[in-house]
């Protein structure tokens, strides 16, 4: 079964050969079509491009490969309940490719940002791991805390989770590619917060409340940054 929409150059497009076939037209005649559209430059360079396809013969034909919008100027022309019945198929399949290929792109995205999160998880960890030594040393009898509370204030700071609330399983891979770039930007500021108390010799009750700052003020300019937006 010939697709109707096929993906060019990361985009969906839809050939003249097949608008010809569908369309009960002749080739030549859509060809000559999309040459003589009362289109300006700019509308036909963004919506049609140059392609080419192979005959049962192996001979080598000129086509057109046309976007949505390309296709919707080319065809609005075309008149009678057949036209009118594949018009709505492709464009039903022009939006159902529209959106597999958004998916696709945020997944994409998702999962670089999962992993920058990651990486950068391993870097507070270990800022972590030292300012546990750090408070244990000026007599903290449970720094080992640290690792849950910093990270829930994190994410209490973003309005993820309630500080109070106990984090589930897996819960940053719930989280959407926007809030994983956010819960990035918070771990560096913790991050940065605590190493600047610990360089500075503070106490590590007054690091811990530097970093919850730090961290809060950042959100907030998230949150009114977005809200902005």
């Amino acid at each position: 079964m010939v697709k109707l929409i096929e993906v060019h150059n990361n985009r969906p497009m839809v050939s003249s050969l097949i608008v010809a076939d569908k369309f009960n037209k002749n080739h030549a005649d859509i060809l000559k079509a999309v040459r003589n559209l009362d289109c300006s430059e700019g509308f036909r360079v963004s919506n049609f491009a140059e392609s080419s396809f192979m005959n049962k013969q192996n001979r080598e034909y000129e086509c057109y490969m046309m976007s949505k919008d390309g296709f919707a100027f080319l065809c609005m022309g075309f008149t009678g309940k057949d036209a009118a019945a594949w018009k709505e198929k492709y464009i039903n399949a022009f939006n159902r490719m529209e959106k597999q290929l958004l998916r696709k792109s945020n997944d994409l995205q998702w999962i670089a940002a999962r992993s920058q999160l990651k990486a950068i998880r391993h870097e507070v960890t270990d800022t972590i791991k030292d300012f546990v030594e750090y408070a244990m040393g000026q007599g903290s009898k449970s720094a080992s805390r640290y690792y849950c509370s910093i990270t829930k204030m994190e994410y209490a700071a973003l309005e993820l989770l309630q500080f109070s609330e106990k984090v589930p399983d897996k819960f940053r891979d719930t989280l959407d590619s926007m809030q994983l770039a956010f819960l990035m930007t918070a771990e560096y500021v913790a991050k940065n917060a605590i190493q600047h108390g610990m360089d500075e010799g503070l106490h590590y009750k007054e690091i811990y409340i530097l970093a919850k700052d730090s961290v809060y003020r950042n959100a907030e300019t998230v949150r009114i940054t977005t809200n902005a937006g």
